[in-house]
């Protein structure tokens, strides 16, 4: 016979029927203990003799139990129960869980053990309704701590964290943000998923609508990391604040804003959870919300002395949050704030893989490699990096494979502030990969595997059509499927977009798809194939302006590059870096271009700040890692 078969015969909680065992029955019927008397008469019910022995032999000590005692949340709930029980004289052991529901019970049996007088839970997402029943069927004080309320009668203090990011949604919508990202550590465990009611809650009760795409849950075991990985897919999707289930979350956040080149909070605004002393050590400061942990783990443990000193003590408390304003929310960044062009572009994505070579081999000739390393490269993803590093507002349209280059290349773009809305993954080719032999004067000379980049079809583009909404530009070149190109070509047409097409790399095109295009930017090897016959560069500009290009800029190396319009003919030099490899330049001229004719620039000084974009370029290895990005751009200006 136990006191929890007691409890059952009598119709009872086990709690009530513990009081009358100890003489704390005041507060129950005397018809109620009568009942309870005579089943323990009729059952010849005595405690457990280790019960008594426990019960005779007073240790002053009592058991803490944990989740995670590293975690900066738990930090001032300890040092507030430790700072009681030194008042009351009493001793604790600490005892560490790591989330594991065995570890619960395994140190349960260890304090019981070591004769502890009661046992306080601190906020824990293991427990459930069977373990606090068998905890109080051991006849040992308890109390319980954390995010969820229990049915039992038995002691416990609470905290509403549905409360804590319904406050933090509701922040961000009164500042007019409407895209709002969520990342949460693993919904396994309640409470976790209580803070994910509170955020959708928020967005009903302002009438946004919740997407699903933009809560992101992290299961990395560092939850910085997870954090950044997290909020990369957040900034793909466009959100301008993001509410995060906890303060190390939140500095990943900060990681990722940091690579991307935004500014917190003028270009994303953040909101933590638990007002950890992190907040105040990131720049700018971290608003996150807060909990009276100290005061809690205080009452927390003066409940459970009470207990054991068989004193009244209370029953149930809910601790309420409170939001910590500090300096990392603001109003939405708006398009129209700081200049930023709209750009975009539709292209390949590859990964390069570059060999540097003493010279670039003739036919028939085979050489030895000295070198060889990966990078993120493609002509589209190249010019997409390009114009996001300079300030950009680019939207990225292409195809990669679901493999692992394909992640690399996506999160490149995410990185450096492109939105990454419309690239897709693959399921029946590899993502694209480009064999680039640079040789030791930096001249080059590329190779491409298309991969995914084939089939980026119509359809697909057609799939992301709203993207054409918002942009003034786009550029495209010839590594995709030429069907395609026409497609885009057609919609830029009829949306009144400026075209920027790229000819790279050379091919028979139809012209008259490309009637009116903005402009038309080849290389020398690029125009030469485009306009066959002995003709001077300066003709063959000309004769691309007869096929209806608006205005056509050819591309020199070292030697500048040529315009020329209806109204116009001038040379421009190059800028004066020595070339360590021009794999990106042409990209990165584009994409340089694009931005300062977004700017507001005409036509010839975007060309200068386009040449001193590829100067630095190639004064640099690689494609994408030699990008300039706006902070060097402004020391050369």
């Amino acid at each position: 016979m136990t006191i929890k078969d007691i409890a059952k015969l009598a119709g009872v909680s086990i709690a009530t029927v513990s009081k009358v065992l100890n003489n704390k029955d005041q507060d129950i019927g005397e018809e109620t203990k009568q009942k309870i008397a005579k089943i323990i008469s009729e059952h010849n019910y005595s405690p457990y003799q280790k019960v008594i022995k426990r019960m005779a032999a007073k240790t002053s000590t009592i058991g803490l139990v944990i989740d995670n005692v590293s975690d900066v949340f738990y930090k001032p709930f300890v040092q507030g129960a430790l700072d009681a029980a030194y008042q009351e004289n009493m001793s604790v052991i600490l005892c560490n869980t790591d989330v594991a529901e065995s570890k619960d019970k395994r140190h349960w049996d260890i304090l019981r053990e070591r004769n502890v007088e009661g046992v306080l839970f601190a906020p824990s997402a293991t427990l459930t309704e069977q373990d606090i029943v068998h905890y109080m069927d051991e006849e040992l004080p308890v109390v319980f701590t954390g995010g969820r309320s229990y049915e039992a009668d038995v002691s416990q203090l609470n905290l509403n964290y549905a409360q804590g990011t319904y406050l933090a949604t509701t922040q961000l919508i009164e500042k007019k943000h409407e895209v709002i990202g969520y990342i949460s550590s693993s919904l396994s465990s309640q409470d976790e998923l209580d803070k994910l009611e509170g955020y959708k809650k928020a967005l009903y009760d302002n009438n946004i609508s919740f997407d699903k795409n933009l809560v992101i849950e992290s299961v990395a075991s560092d939850c910085k990391i997870g954090g950044s990985e997290a909020t990369k897919l957040l900034l793909a999707k466009n959100v301008t604040a993001i509410v995060t289930s906890n303060d190390i979350l939140a500095c990943g956040v900060y990681l990722t804003a940091g690579e991307a080149l935004m500014k917190i909070p003028n270009e994303l605004s953040v909101i933590g959870f638990g007002n950890s002393d992190i907040c105040d050590l990131v720049t700018p400061t971290l608003t996150s919300i807060s909990y009276p942990m100290y005061e809690m783990g205080f009452a927390a443990c003066m409940t459970l002395i009470k207990q054991i000193r068989n004193e009244p003590e209370v029953k149930r408390v809910v601790y309420e949050p409170l939001i910590a304003l500090k300096d990392s929310v603001s109003g939405p960044f708006r398009a129209n704030d700081i200049p930023r062009e709209r750009i975009a572009i539709v292209g390949s994505l590859n990964m390069d893989i570059i060999l540097r070579v003493p010279h670039i081999p003739r036919v028939g000739e085979t050489i030895m490699s000295y070198d060889i390393k990966n990078a993120a490269g493609g002509k589209g993803a190249n010019q997409a990096v390009g114009a996001g590093k300079l300030g950009g507002k680019v939207f990225m349209i292409g195809r990669v494979g679901n493999d692992l280059y394909g992640r690399e290349l996506f999160n490149s773009l995410v990185k450096n502030g492109v939105d990454a809305s419309g690239i897709v993954f693959d399921e029946m080719l590899p993502t694209g990969n480009a064999y680039i032999y640079v040789s030791d004067s930096g001249d080059n000379n590329i190779v491409v595997n298309p991969g995914a980049n084939s089939r980026l079809s119509i359809e697909q583009v057609n799939s992301f059509e709203w993207i054409f909404d918002k942009v003034d530009y786009c550029l495209i070149q010839m590594e995709i499927p030429m069907d395609t190109i026409e497609y885009v070509a057609g919609i830029c047409r009829k949306n009144n977009i400026k075209l920027i097409l790229n000819p790279a790399p050379a091919q028979k095109i139809n012209y008259t798809c490309f009637e009116d295009c903005f402009l038309v930017v080849p290389n020398e090897t690029e125009i030469d194939l485009m306009i066959p016959g002995d003709y001077t560069i300066e003709e063959k500009a000309y004769k691309l302006l007869e096929k209806n290009f608006q205005n056509v800029i050819v591309t020199l190396g070292d030697k500048g590059c040529l315009l020329v319009n209806r109204n116009t003919k001038e040379y421009f030099s190059a800028a004066p870096f020595k070339a360590v490899d021009t794999t990106g330049a042409g990209d990165s001229f584009i994409s340089g271009l694009a931005v300062a004719l977004a700017e507001g620039k005409d036509i010839a000084n975007a060309i200068k700040f386009a040449s001193l974009a590829a100067g630095i370029t190639v004064s640099r290895e690689g494609a994408q890692p030699s990008l300039p990005d706006k902070e060097t751009m402004r020391m050369y200006l």
